[in-house]
């Protein structure tokens, strides 16, 4: 029994008549009735009653054409869905986060992709640059938004934005009289930094020979921001999460410093080959 003799069946359960299943079909009444004698010959069973005026199901008959309807469904189900797995257009994707890109994901285009394939699910998993590269490294992630520096061989990568770094102001603290900032205006006042950056900060003050105080070292981004507006010191973080984040409390001003500029990247373990839908989710940034 093969799903051809299972459509021939109920094509012909359905119409009645074999004369009217085969012009149905496309085919000839005599390949039609030959289809259908070896499928009642395989099974044992008289599926069909026929006479001058058409056909009937047997008792057999009709428990098959209750079968074989719920078979070809299951197979019209199945070539479906592992298409569109095959095509990206459906299927479960894991992908890694950081907590200072709020400002990159989800996009417009993401948005778009996952309303037109909304059989597209996306599992986000919360981490640090580091901790998400783990991640892929153990393949328990498909992909990352990390932010730089880092360093880590191996990665694919795509850029998403550089930005610098800015200074969340409570009003207490804002003494500063220019929009913009020099590091050396943040030698005066309690520092909030994201311990992502917490090298690069230090190695920059001693550079410059500067002692800040450093008054709160967090995890997130967004806490060192929910810190400044609770006038506990001056937050230092990328500018898409102050301009995310903050509130009336506070003044963002941006930090004139080179090194302390920093990019968002899109990263993969570079010896894979993307799924259609891994490629997608790329295509989609």
């Amino acid at each position: 029994m093969n799903f051809r003799q299972l459509e021939y069946f109920l094509a012909v359960a359905n119409a009645g008549q074999i004369t009217a299943a085969a012009q149905q079909l496309h085919m000839a009444q005599p390949p039609l009735s030959y289809q259908l004698k070896q499928l009642e010959a395989e099974l044992g069973v008289t599926l069909l009653n026929r006479s001058a005026t058409g056909t009937t199901l047997t008792p057999a008959g009709q428990l098959l054409r209750d079968y074989a309807q719920q078979l070809l469904d299951l197979r019209e189900r199945a070539d479906s869905q592992v298409r569109s797995l095959g095509q990206g257009l459906a299927g479960v994707l894991s992908v890694g986060v950081i907590s200072s890109s709020i400002g990159a994901t989800p996009n417009a285009k993401l948005r778009t992709l996952t309303r037109h394939y909304p059989k597209v699910q996306i599992r986000l998993f919360e981490d640090n640059t580091y901790g998400l590269i783990d991640r892929l490294a153990k393949r328990l992630i498909d992909v990352a938004i990390v932010r730089t520096p880092f360093t880590a061989p191996g990665l694919a990568s795509k850029e998403l934005a550089t930005e610098s770094m800015v200074a969340v102001v409570p009003k207490k603290y804002d003494h500063f009289a220019a929009a913009t900032l020099k590091v050396e205006d943040l030698a005066n006042v309690p520092l909030i930094i994201y311990r992502r950056f917490e090298h690069l900060f230090q190695t920059t003050f001693e550079s410059k020979q500067m002692a800040p105080f450093i008054a709160c070292t967090c995890d997130d981004a967004r806490t060192a921001v929910q810190w400044a507006e609770s006038r506990m010191g001056v937050a230092v973080v990328p500018q898409s999460v102050a301009e995310q984040t903050s509130g009336a409390q506070t003044a963002v001003r941006l930090i004139r410093y080179q090194p302390w500029r920093t990019t968002l990247k899109l990263v993969w373990p570079e010896q894979i080959t993307p799924s259609p839908l891994l490629q997608r989710f790329i295509d989609s940034y």
